[in-house]
């Protein structure tokens, strides 16, 4: 359970440190692969942080750990490194872990490692992480650096990667407030507040920093963080408050729910979105149903969001749960529950599809058609054809024929979507669909086509003059470059 809690943690470190990246490091870097150092200073040990020694002082002592306290999967892999950081060789101490086979150990021994360090030590490592090439050691190493030194003095970390630039500044400032947060969420939301908002920067960056330490700071006082969140700016305030309910779900759904009633316009909607996704995960039968008892604006998307993870759950149990709802409730979000029972594989399409063509007529059934036949044609374009020919005519197969005429492998077949267009029942879109087959087909085999054109029914004869007169440039405009391959039949 240690180690399971510590990898978790080092995953959580690693994708934040991700995205403030590229969000922080805009052009600041040359793409280098691997571990690859720029800096030939660092790496020879005579650059700006290679030199480090340890003064000795009360401060090492007090900070850092002796190597005999270092322990990883790796057996003395960070107390090495450690042994080497101290004789002054700072590359060569994050080399001996990063360029050690084995990536969960590489990604513990360097969390012990770390954990040693002191500020001075945390200053001497950076121009190191600095120099290495793009990639997830460079983040995972930044990322535990910057919430070491946040853990041992926030305030003097923050001053630290003001001075810099790029990922240290962009994602070290985000890194290091969340983890004061943690510890003292009202001195890291004053300086948030007092320095970093109205001061420029990428708004993502500033609304996942905020949204970040609002959620730190509910685990501790809601109230108190919700307090804080509802005088931020618009640009920051969403992600803030959203994050404040999400956390409260996690606790107690039925008080987030209080809470989230007490917003207003689209934050209300948003956060009942999130309460229904967050409680589904783990009581999902109770998620719909509060869902369904809503009487305000967002009840569609609240339950929608239920039902939906709901099914990648347990599909039988809530396709059983569905069948007693509100038709009108059942329609609104039939085309996002298919959406999500197709995404569970080729396995799961045939059987959302047999489901949706059971369900009663109506704009529900023929959303959900054309996301099913789409998904399931990308699968298993041949079963799905085959199934969606053996449709009733009506509004959900013309759907379902639309969806499949988006897909390459009929695309690319100009006889075959012509002859799946010609199968359309709506007039208006039978046309429409026909023309742009037809264009494709004339083409591709202008022969052919004319025969077809000759005797079809699906296009007036001024559409059919038309086509006949465009210019092969006029006709292959828009044609995929590769050209096309036949595909079989639509039955």
């Amino acid at each position: 359970m240690k180690n399971a809690s510590l990898i978790t943690t080092i995953i959580a470190l690693l994708v934040g440190a991700a995205g403030g990246y590229f969000i922080g490091n805009k052009g600041s870097q040359n793409d280098v692969s691997g571990n690859e150092i720029k800096n030939e200073n660092v790496i020879s040990g005579t650059g700006p942080g290679s030199s480090y020694k340890p003064s000795g002082s009360s401060s090492n002592k007090d900070n850092a750990s002796t190597d005999s306290s270092v322990v990883s999967v790796d057996g003395n892999l960070a107390a090495e490194a450690r042994r080497l950081f101290d004789s002054g060789d700072v590359s060569g101490a994050l080399q001996k872990i990063l360029n050690a086979p084995g990536q969960m150990g590489r990604m513990e021994a360097l969390l012990g490692f770390v954990k040693t360090l002191d500020a001075e030590g945390v200053e001497a490592a950076l121009p190191f992480v600095r120099g290495m090439g793009r990639g997830g050691d460079q983040f995972m190493s930044m990322g535990l650096l910057m919430g070491r030194y946040a853990e041992i003095d926030p305030e003097r970390a923050l001053t630290y990667v003001g001075k810099q630039g790029g990922m240290e500044r962009g994602f070290g400032t985000s890194s290091i407030l969340r983890t004061w947060a943690a510890s003292d969420p009202r001195a890291a939301a004053d300086y948030l507040t007092n320095n970093v908002l109205g001061g420029g920067g990428d708004d993502w960056m500033l609304r996942r920093t905020a949204g970040s330490l609002a959620s730190e700071w509910a685990k501790q006082d809601s109230d108190a963080a919700l307090a804080w969140a509802t005088n931020l700016p618009d640009e920051v305030k969403g992600d803030a408050m959203n994050n404040i309910v999400e956390q409260l779900t996690s606790q107690d759904p039925l008080e987030a729910a209080k809470v989230a009633m007490g917003f207003e316009g689209e934050q209300r909607e948003r956060s009942l979105r999130t309460i229904a996704d967050q409680w589904s995960r783990n009581s999902p039968e109770d998620a719909v149903k509060w869902a369904e008892s809503l009487t305000v604006e967002g009840k569609t998307q609240a339950l929608e969001e239920a039902v939906e993870s709901w099914v990648g759950k347990d599909t039988d149990a809530a396709v059983a749960y569905m069948a007693n709802m509100d038709q009108g409730e059942r329609d609104a979000i039939m085309k996002e529950v298919v959406e999500q029972w197709g995404r569970k594989g080729a396995e799961s399409q045939p059987a959302a599809a047999d489901w949706v063509a059971s369900q009663p007529d109506g704009k529900g059934k023929v959303d959900a058609t054309g996301e099913i036949v789409g998904q399931w044609m990308r699968s298993d374009s041949e079963a799905a054809s085959t199934w969606l020919g053996e449709q009733p005519e009506g509004d959900a197969k013309d759907r379902g024929i639309s969806a499949l005429l988006r897909d390459r492998s009929v695309r690319e077949d100009p006889e075959v979507a012509v002859a799946w267009a010609d199968e359309i029942s709506n007039q208006e879109m039978r046309s429409e669909q026909v023309e742009r087959s037809a264009r494709s087909w004339l083409a591709n085999d202008r022969a052919a086509a004319l025969e077809y054109l000759e005797q079809s029914n699906s296009l007036s004869a001024e559409q059919k003059t038309e086509l006949i007169n465009l210019s092969p440039e006029e006709l292959n405009r828009g044609r995929d470059r590769e050209g096309w391959r036949g595909r079989g039949r639509p039955f």
